[in-house]
C-alpha cells in the first residue's frame, strides 16, 4: 500500500461507533485513521497523494479481536493428527494407525480434537483401544476440550505410572478394577501424559507457525489475546516452560497485535516477560503483556466443569474446583495489586459463583477503578450471578463457538432447567456486561463469523439467547478491544484509532442471519497494511 494513505469509499461502511455508526469513506495515513465521514472530507484529509481504495459495495468493519487464544497449541494442532468428524471407534483407530505406520524413531502419535460424542457410540477410549493402533508406539488422544489426555499402555508405562500412581492435586486418572490407569487423565492428571510428549523438530513447528497465524489474517482478526505459560502449569504441560522463548522467536512471522495472559503464580515472571519484545508499555504500539490467567475448574465435556448440582445424565459427578479457591484468592491479590487483569477460567455454575464472590472481596479489601477483571467462559451462569458480574464491572471472555461443538449434547448433560443459563449472551448484554468474543483457538475455529452466526441464531440452542449481529459484531471488536484496555486505540472505525480493518463481501449487520456464514473476508489491513488478501 501507499505509505502516503489510504481512501476507502465506496461500500457499507460500518464503523462501530456510537458517534457515527456508518459512514461514507475512511482516510487512513501512516497506520492511523485520521477521517472518517463523508468523502469529500476524508479526501481533503488526504491531500493530493493517497491510494483509492473501491469497496465496490463490500463493507468495511473494524479488525476483529478474539480475546483469548493459544498461539502454540495452536502451532501444535497443526502438526499432528486431526481427530475432528471420526465417527466411530474403529474410524479412530484407523486413522491414528496411518499415522503410526510412518512415524519415525522415538516419535509417538497425537491425536488432537477427540470429541467423543460425535462417536456413533459415545464413549472415550480406553488404553486397549490405543494398544490396538501400535502396542509399541506410545499413543495419545487429546479431547476436544484440552481437558483430558487417553494414552495406550505403552503412553502411561514411559510415563512411569503404575497402579500406586496416586491422583494429582486438582486431577483424576480413570482406573481398572486393580487400580493400573484405564487410559483417561483428567485435568492437572493429563500432564502425566503431557509433559513426555517428545518436543516437535524446530524445523516443523515454524512451518507450523506460518500456516496458523496465517489463519489468524484469513478470518480478519488484527489482534488477539495470547494465553502463554511460563512453566508447567496450564495446557501444554511441561513444555510449556518454552512459550514465552518461542513466541519471542516466532514474532516476525505473527502478523496480528498480542495481548499477553500469562499462566503463572509468580509475578516476577510477569515482569520477566515484560522486558521481551512481547511488551511495549504504551497501549496501541504493539504487542503487550496485561494480564494473568488462572483455572478454576474444567469443563462440560469432560464433566470437570465445577456444578452446583450433579451432571444430568452422570450424577456421580459435579467436577471440581482445578485451583483451591485460596490459592485463586492469593493469585488474584497478587496480580491486582500489580496492576495486572485478571482472568479467571471458570466453566460450571459453582465455580463462577466462587470466583465472583473472591472478586467481591478482592474489590472490596483492594479497591481501585477501572480494573475490568474478566470471566474466561462464563458458561454456566445464573439470574443472581449475572447480576452480580454487572455489579463488580467484570468482563466476560467467551466463546460462541462453543455452541456449535457442544449444541447435540447439553440438554442431555445439563438437563433443560440448566440449559436456559448456559452460554446467555444475552442476559448478559442486557444486564450491561462487556462480552468479549473469543475462540479458545485452536480448542474451537478462529472463524469469527461463523461464531457470530452462532451468536445471532444459537444455531438452534436456547434460542431466548441470541443476541442481535450488531452485538455481536460489538462482541469481536470494541468490547473487545475494551477487555484488552485497549478500546481508547482499536474496536472501532474512529478518528486517531489505528487501522485496524477487515474487508468483507458483505455487513454480518445487513444480510439476513442465515446468510452470515457465507460471508468471505476479502482483505485484512492491521495498522494501515495488508496482512491477507483474498486475491493474494
Amino acid at each position: 500500500m501507499d505509505e502516503d494513505g489510504q481512501l476507502y469509499f465506496g461500500g457499507d461502511i460500518y464503523t462501530v461507533d456510537d458517534a457515527r455508526p456508518t459512514a461514507e469513506a475512511v482516510a487512513v495515513r501512516e497506520g492511523e485513521i485520521v477521517a472518517v465521514g463523508p468523502e469529500s472530507e476524508c479526501r481533503a484529509a488526504l491531500g493530493d497523494s493517497f491510494q483509492p481504495i473501491d469497496l465496490a459495495g463490500r463493507a468495511l468493519l473494524p479488525g476483529f479481536i478474539d480475546t483469548h487464544i493459544h498461539p502454540l497449541l495452536m502451532v501444535y494442532f497443526e502438526m499432528n493428527v486431526d481427530l475432528h468428524g471420526i465417527s466411530s471407534m474403529q474410524g479412530l483407530k484407523e486413522k491414528l494407525r496411518a499415522s503410526a505406520s510412518s512415524a519415525s524413531p522415538g516419535a509417538w502419535v497425537v491425536g488432537l480434537q477427540f470429541d467423543e460424542q460425535s462417536l456413533d457410540e459415545p464413549r472415550f477410549p480406553t488404553r486397549h483401544d490405543l494398544d490396538e493402533v501400535s502396542p509399541d508406539i506410545p499413543v495419545v488422544v487429546v479431547k476436544h476440550d484440552g481437558h483430558t489426555v487417553i494414552g495406550s499402555t505403552a503412553a502411561i508405562e514411559a510415563c512411569g505410572v503404575s497402579a500406586s500412581t496416586p491422583d494429582p492435586e486438582g486431577g483424576l486418572i480413570d482406573r481398572e478394577s486393580d487400580g493400573y490407569p484405564a487410559g483417561p487423565f483428567r485435568e492437572e492428571a493429563s500432564n502425566i501424559l503431557k509433559d513426555n510428549i517428545p518436543i516437535p523438530d524446530m524445523q516443523a513447528f515454524m512451518q507450523g507457525a506460518e500456516s496458523s497465524f496465517a489463519r489468524l489474517a484469513a478470518s480478519g482478526i488484527t489482534s488477539a489475546g495470547a494465553v502463554m505459560q511460563t512453566g508447567e502449569e496450564g495446557p501444554a504441560g511441561a513444555q510449556g516452560a518454552f512459550e514465552i522463548p518461542l513466541m519471542q522467536v516466532l514474532l516476525d512471522q505473527i502478523p496480528v497485535n498480542l495481548y499477553g495472559i500469562l499462566v503463572t503464580a509468580d509475578m516476577d515472571k510477569v515482569n520477566e516477560a515484560r522486558q521481551t519484545p512481547l511488551h511495549q508499555e504504551e497501549v496501541g504500539a504493539g504487542h503487550r503483556i496485561g494480564a494473568i490467567k488462572i483455572f478454576s475448574d474444567g469443563t462440560f465435556g469432560s464433566c470437570t466443569a465445577y456444578m452446583e448440582e450433579p451432571y444430568t445424565d452422570q450424577p456421580d459427578k459435579r467436577g471440581f474446583l482445578t485451583t483451591s479457591s485460596e490459592e485463586i484468592y492469593r493469585r488474584m491479590v497478587l496480580a491486582h495489586q500489580a496492576g495486572l487483569q485478571v482472568a479467571v477460567h471458570a466453566i460450571g455454575d459453582a465455580a463462577n459463583r466462587t470466583c465472583v464472590e473472591l472478586f467481591d472481596r478482592l474489590l472490596r479489601e483492594y479497591p481501585g477503578k477501572d480494573r475490568r477483571h474478566r470471566l474466561e467462559h462464563a458458561s454456566q451462569l445464573s439470574r443472581e450471578l449475572i447480576s452480580e458480574i454487572a455489579r463488580l464491572g467484570l468482563v466476560v471472555s467467551t466463546q460462541p463457538m462453543y455452541i456449535d461443538s457442544e449444541k447435540h449434547w447439553l440438554h442431555q448433560r445439563l438437563g433443560r432447567d440448566r440449559t436456559r443459563w448456559t452460554y446467555p449472551f444475552r442476559s448478559l448484554v442486557e444486564a450491561g456486561v462487556k462480552v468479549a468474543g473469543a475462540s479458545d483457538g485452536p480448542i474451537e475455529s478462529v472463524d469469527v463469523l461463523h461464531a457470530i452466526h452462532c451468536c445471532v441464531t444459537r444455531e438452534g440452542f436456547e434460542p431466548q439467547q441470541c443476541i442481535t449481529a450488531t452485538q455481536a459484531i460489538r462482541a469481536y471488536t470494541l468490547d473487545a478491544a475494551y477487555a484488552q484496555f485497549e478500546d481508547g486505540v482499536k474496536g472501532s472505525i474512529s478518528p486517531g484509532k489505528r487501522a485496524d480493518l477487515v474487508i468483507l463481501s458483505a455487513n454480518p449487520a445487513s444480510v439476513p442471519p442465515q446468510e452470515i456464514m457465507g460471508i468471505e473476508v476479502e482483505m485484512t489491513v492491521a495498522g494501515g497494511k495488508i496482512i491477507y488478501s483474498k486475491n493474494g
